[in-house]
């Protein structure tokens, strides 16, 4: 077979450094010595760390596994080698150098003004000193010195290796700065969860809300179903008499895999919070034991003497798993005339985690119309929509609270769910609902804004509120496993995740936004982001090679946007596993694969899909569109554009090219009254090929 890759690349065209933002932004005090700028080309290869400092650990936060001073500036020292091609090596030293980066631990007499906006005192601030030959960050504590590097880094990203002579002084608002990942009804591989903890960590978000169980909504018209309805258990038990739990052992991390995750993201500073859900959304657990379900099968019986012993076996086989002194219970969306016994179950599971493992807990924010009882003020509540709780009541009741709004916070992967009220989940994170809080022009989010439908200022949370932790963002696969690629979580974060950092951090004090920058500042930093190629970014080289198969490309994967042309003359497999394989099957189906799960190519209409307000979303009463298998002949040529918003489209190639169609999910909407066809963004495939490929070509954008 003779198989020629060629790989075609546009070059990016360079904005302005002086017109771009580093997100956070800080407020900067420039020296006047306007001509005096740091160049990390002309810097020792060398980050220093006081010696005072090295050993330091954060107890303040809540990772119990903080890493030192030393450690963090190990990772910065790679950050460096990954964004300007210098390797970069750690000293620790006893006296600020001349030259180079220097890191080193304020004393504590020097941390005024670096608290959070509540007054409580914090390691997280940091102090960033720049001249022609040294930059010194001055963290409150280890985390601060990271979180000031981050500025560093961004700031020589936008100022294109340079950075002028100046100095910053800068604080998170809150503590709790994060996000959150359904991975109980999609699997997501160890590989990609750390990408998202260092992409995250790059906007100085704190916290990964691991969601490790649900499943599918039984009430989209399954309950009658239940046993066969998806649900998933993502953490591996090594108690044997546990493993009832899990569906899919190859959808699992291991204690070994869970701890790599934990110990990655806090190198990265960020903790991960680990959520096993009951006693709602509780399918895997009663499917295992279904004595223990009520009449919806995915509540669990809280009256059954099984129940609780039994939630609390699983809980005792994973505490001491998880290094962080909160976790969460989920205990969200259950039967309300049960409130009560889900009260006392709440209560009676906080008291046992604390007494048994000195961990707390938190709750999503539920309905409990109790006239007798009420949730223990030990335990923190996240708020995710009003009919569940109202927040400012919470707070002022003396509740801990984290603002998780749905309005302003929450993704649906794939698509939203219209035609639910009061709102639909989009499908990519709406950043307008950031920049615009409750629809006002130019009124940006901060954490303690939590009610979009009455602004007046007794609605929202008072600033500087002892009792408001932060906020997390949310993005769900409500629509199941099969409708959407792993890669595509990132796809709906990859410019809201940004600017909800930026905000968390700054709060109502810091640096607002600048809208008139922000679009070019979130593309740039976005694609910059060291240690993580979320995006699926190849080398700009061409490749070419004869030989038999299999060809080994060795260039993983391509993401969006691009151009791949295929020319064939009998079946074929372009694979880069995990992210996805391309195969032409001998029937002359075109089959992309991600997850084990087999998307044929599927005819639909050229101009079906682009619903201004639902993109990628073909309605199933749509007739212009089959959604019929697609037969290729026997040799040819295919072209493949894809997006996140078009998804992988496909023509025949040649001078007249004809659409044939792309590459769909079908999705369940609005509680089972609406069905939809969905587009599927896959990578390009570009490690291994096999078959007869004479010729394929791949390009930047569609």
């Amino acid at each position: 077979m003779l198989f020629s890759w060629i790989l075609l690349t546009t070059a990016a065209t360079a904005t302005a450094a002086t017109a771009l933002q580093v997100l956070p932004p800080v407020n900067w005090t420039s020296t006047t010595t306007t001509t005096d700028v740091f160049k990390i080309a002309n810097a020792p290869p060398t980050v220093y760390v006081s010696s005072s400092s090295a050993a330091v650990r954060d107890t303040d936060g809540i990772t119990l596994i903080p890493p030192s001073t030393l450690e963090f500036a190990n990772t910065f020292a790679a950050d460096l080698l990954d964004l300007f091609g210098r390797e970069f090596t750690v000293q620790v030293v006893d006296e600020p150098p001349s030259a180079g980066v220097y890191l080193t631990i304020l004393p504590e007499e020097a941390r005024g003004g670096l608290e959070y906006e509540s007054g409580q005192a914090t390691t997280e601030g940091y102090e960033l000193e720049i001249s022609g030959a040294l930059v010194q960050v001055k963290g409150a504590g280890a985390r601060g010195a990271w979180w000031g590097t981050r500025t560093l880094l961004q700031s020589l990203v936008v100022g294109d290796g340079t950075v002028k002579a100046g100095k910053t002084r800068d604080a998170p608002a809150v503590s709790t700065r994060g996000f959150m990942l359904d991975a109980g009804r999609k699997w997501y591989s160890l590989g990609l969860l750390k990408e998202l903890c260092t992409y995250a960590s790059f906007f100085k978000f704190s916290e990964f809300q691991y969601h490790a169980s649900d499943n599918y909504p039984l009430n989209r018209g399954r309950n009658e179903t239940w046993s066969e309805v998806y649900s998933q258990f993502s953490l591996l038990p090594e108690d044997e008499s546990l493993l009832g739990l899990i569906a899919r052992k190859n959808e699992t991390l291991s204690r070994m895999k869970f701890a790599d995750f934990q110990r990655h993201c806090a190198q990265r500073g960020i903790t991960v919070i680990p959520e096993i859900e009951s006693p709602g959304h509780a399918l895997a657990i009663t499917k295992w034991m279904p004595q223990l379900a009520l009449a919806k099968k995915d509540l669990l019986n809280l009256t059954h003497p099984e129940t609780i012993p039994t939630v609390k076996k699983i809980w005792n086989e994973f505490l001491p798993w998880f290094m962080t002194k909160e976790v969460h219970i989920g205990a969200d969306e259950y039967d309300a005339t049960l409130a009560d016994v889900y009260i006392a179950f709440v209560n009676e599971m906080a008291a046992w985690v604390k007494e048994v493992s000195g961990k707390r807990v938190r709750i999503w924010g539920t309905n409990e119309p109790s006239t007798t009882m009420s949730v223990s003020k030990d335990i923190v509540i996240q708020h995710w929509q009003y009919g569940e709780s109202d927040p400012v009541l919470l707070e002022q009741q003396g509740y801990d609270v984290i603002n998780s709004e749905d309005w302003w916070g929450y993704v649906s992967i794939k698509n939203d769910h219209t035609p639910i009220l009061p709102r639909p989940y989009p499908q990519h994170f709406d950043t307008d609902r950031t920049l615009n809080f409750a629809g006002v022009e130019g009124w940006q989010w901060e954490p303690r804004l939590v009610n979009p439908f009455n602004t007046s200022e007794e609605w929202q949370i008072p600033q500087g509120s002892k009792r408001l932790r932060g906020a997390t963002m949310a993005s769900w696969n409500d629509n199941g496993p099969d409708a959407s690629t792993q890669l595509e979580a990132y796809y709906a974060w990859r410019e809201g995740m940004p600017v909800v950092g930026a905000r968390a951090w700054s709060g109502s004090r810091g640096p607002l936004l600048d809208t008139s920058t922000l679009a070019e500042s979130v593309a740039r930093l976005a694609t910059a982001a060291p240690g993580q190629n979320l995006d699926r970014r190849i080398p700009a080289l061409p490749v070419s090679w004869n030989g038999t198969t299999p060809a080994v490309i060795g260039l993983g994967s391509k993401g969006m946007n691009y151009t791949l042309t295929i020319s064939y003359t009998a079946p074929f497999t372009l694979s880069s596993l995990p992210d996805a394989n391309l195969t032409l099957l001998p029937s002359g189906e075109l089959h992309f694969i991600a997850d084990g799960t087999h998307y044929p190519l599927r005819s639909t209409s050229s101009s079906a899909g682009y619903d201004a307000g639902h993109p990628g979303r073909i309605w199933s009463n749509d007739t212009s569109s089959s959604h019929e298998a697609v037969l290729l002949p026997s040799r040819g040529t295919v072209v493949i554009r894809t997006d996140e918003i078009g998804g992988s489209r496909v023509w025949a190639g040649g001078e007249d090219e004809e659409f044939l169609g792309r590459f769909e999910a079908f999705v369940y909407g609005g509680r089972n009254t609406v069905t939809s066809w969905s587009q599927m963004a896959f990578v390009a495939p570009m490690y291994e090929a096999t078959g007869d490929v004479v010729e394929a070509t791949i390009s930047e954008g569609v």
